[in-house]
């Protein structure tokens, strides 16, 4: 029988943008538990954060990809293991600094800020924000649409061999690993090899593009426009839309049919 697993973004997706909630998705995570399909975090966020947040989300497997799938960590035989994929933290800060004298540039890496700083671009705890800038693979940068500076900005990164992907509040410096990598790694890691994926930013495209169903999340209140062509897109924001995407592909039977189709 052919195995599926989720590969899931968390802020703007699985949890909510500006309240972190995630318990309008549990009707979908309940349902994917029972049929033993993985449900694995893949995200822009440190795995010092992931420690309390597979806490509070019980339907987390014990793996995860982090950082933009720069970190990817198995917790199954209850010790740790992990592999860092990507570029180290201090070689994308040496990229970052010249990039901001080259472009006159005014984005605020991680590096540089203040937990009083992240605590307020994001609504997180102090506590919280301190682990937020954890860092060992990727650099986010506080870097909004209407300060000057930023595509020159991305555009010196790129000339030194890094990428910048756009992420729901930040830019993420990163080098060649990435979502689409972890999945990869994942796809290896647990011999299966279909995926629905799920996500809401421009860090989630190589992960969208790479599962055999891509979906995405709409922001609440932005209407981005979709670069992607094969993908699906939900109708609503964050866990709500993360529930009736995952709802309707099970009600409907489609991952089932896919299987018949792929098994014969």
């Amino acid at each position: 029988m052919t195995q599926w697993m989720v590969l899931t973004d968390l802020d703007g997706t699985l949890l909510d943008h500006d309240s972190y909630d995630w318990r309008p998705a549990e009707p979908a995570l309940q349902a994917l538990q029972a049929l033993n399909i993985p449900v694995i975090a893949v995200t822009s966020k440190t795995a010092a954060e992931l420690v309390s947040l597979r806490t509070e989300i019980p339907y987390l497997a014990p793996l995860m990809a982090c950082e933009n799938g720069a970190v990817v960590i198995d917790d199954r035989s209850g010790t740790r293991t992990r592999e860092v994929l990507g570029e180290a933290t201090d070689t994308l800060i040496g990229w970052f600094e010249q990039a901001t004298r080259e472009a006159g540039a005014r984005g605020i890496g991680f590096h540089q800020a203040s937990d009083q700083q992240v605590a307020d671009w994001t609504g997180l705890s102090l506590w919280d924000a301190a682990q937020a800038r954890a860092r060992e693979a990727s650099l986010p940068v506080y870097y909004p649409t209407d300060w000057p500076g930023r595509a020159a900005f991305i555009h010196a990164v790129e000339t030194l061999g890094g990428r910048v992907l756009e992420g729901g509040r930040f830019l993420h410096l990163t080098g060649d690993a990435d979502k689409g990598s972890a999945l990869g790694w994942l796809v290896q890691r647990l011999n299966i090899d279909h995926t629905v994926a799920l996500g809401d930013g421009g860090n989630d495209d190589a992960m969208l593009t790479r599962a055999t169903i891509g979906i995405r999340i709409p922001t609440a209140g932005i209407r981005r426009p979709e670069s992607l062509t094969t993908i699906r897109r939900a109708s609503q924001p964050g866990p709500a839309g993360w529930n009736e995407a995952m709802l309707s592909l099970l009600n409907q039977g489609l991952l089932n049919e896919l299987r018949g189709e792929r098994d014969e």
